[in-house]
């Protein structure tokens, strides 16, 4: 079945020169992947342009900087799988600091490595043009993404909140490549994580500890987490996080790390998840190096098709997974059957 759509968001300002800002929607998918379909889907609102933001050279005044304190990724809160209750900022939204966005009153541009958000509110989105950015502890009202002019700057998030719960909006919410998220509340968006590049900027992306609930607007094959344009990109973990997709009118799976562009994904590990909705709910496909796909729970009957369309001869370890219920706080109640590798 084919697969075509397209939305493209971007922000352009003005300062000593032009500095472009390019906020890529998803676009494209495997053409292997069937979706569910609906009316085609109308491109999220366009971005107001031409004012001009403080020096691209420095932060908003009022922002945090540097921080010597930060603290590694994944300090796993949840005692079982990620549930919205055990992830996202630990502290009321009215605790937090409100950060001013500096670009088109839309996104916050960070240009200054090192620099840390630590229990802030970004009302918009957050754009990552330096090294060693460290978010944690905050709110995200949009989303947070490091594909910037030509590059994706390496950058940490944990325990934070991405998303708002009274819209949807047809975009990835964390991407793109050389990224560490642990501990995440993600919502409000069509897909949840995007990785993309390739072998100079692709890949190198951990995902621990974290919660996607996916919505969807007309035809947005969402995704939890959607591997897209990828050219050899290398090192993807995906382990301990709660993707859900049921209840979504249009999508395409869970974990849809399939989309290579004519390259492959290698060294991936995708263990302990539990996952539900979804055509087939676990894609993994055009693959290469050392896979494994281990101790992964999937809810019985959440999916449209089947469980797993993967390159199962690639896979040289698929081993404890398995389908079972769950109950409304996402606890495993009962193993039904082992989760056997089909192409």
């Amino acid at each position: 079945m084919t697969e075509s759509f397209g939305r493209s968001r971007a922000l352009t300002v003005a300062s000593a020169g032009l500095l472009v800002l390019s906020l890529a929607a998803c676009q494209g998918k495997d053409k292997a992947a069937p979706h569910r379909t609906g009316a085609p889907s109308s491109t999220a609102p366009g971005t107001p342009s031409g004012a001009t933001p403080p020096s691209p050279t420095a932060l908003p005044s009022n922002a945090p900087t540097a921080d010597a304190t930060a603290k590694p990724a994944g300090n796993g809160r949840c005692p079982a799988y990620p549930t919205p209750a055990c992830t996202g900022a630990p502290h009321a939204l009215s605790a937090m600091r409100a950060v001013r966005l500096n670009v088109d009153n839309d996104a916050l541009l960070v240009t200054k490595p090192g620099t840390v958000l630590d229990g802030v509110h970004v009302p918009g989105n957050v754009v990552i043009a330096a090294d060693r950015v460290t978010i944690r502890n905050s709110v995200i009202d949009g989303r947070v993404t490091n594909d910037y002019q030509d590059a994706n700057h390496p950058f940490t998030i944990t325990d934070s909140t991405v998303g708002r719960p009274d819209r949807c909006v047809s975009e990835d919410a964390v991407g793109t490549a050389r990224f560490r998220a642990s501990g995440l509340l993600v919502r409000g968006f069509s897909h949840g994580f995007k990785v993309s590049g390739d072998t100079a900027r692709g890949g190198d992306v951990e995902i621990t500890d974290s919660y996607v609930k996916n919505c969807s607007n007309g035809a947005d094959h969402a995704d939890g987490i959607q591997v897209w344009g990828v050219h050899d990109a290398r090192h993807l973990v995906v382990r301990h996080s709660t993707f859900d997709q049921r209840g979504v009118s249009d999508f395409t799976a869970p974990l849809f790390l399939a989309d290579s562009a004519g390259g492959t994904i290698s060294d991936v590990t995708v263990e302990d998840n539990l996952v539900a909705g979804g055509t087939y709910s676990i894609q993994l496909k055009h693959v290469a190096g050392r896979l494994v796909v281990r101790d992964n729970r999937m809810v019985d009957r959440t999916w449209s098709y089947a469980p797993v369309e993967s390159w199962c001869h690639a896979i040289q370890t698929w081993t404890g997974n398995t389908i079972v219920t769950i109950d409304p706080a996402y606890k495993v109640t009962k193993t039904v059957r082992p989760l056997p590798c089909t192409e």
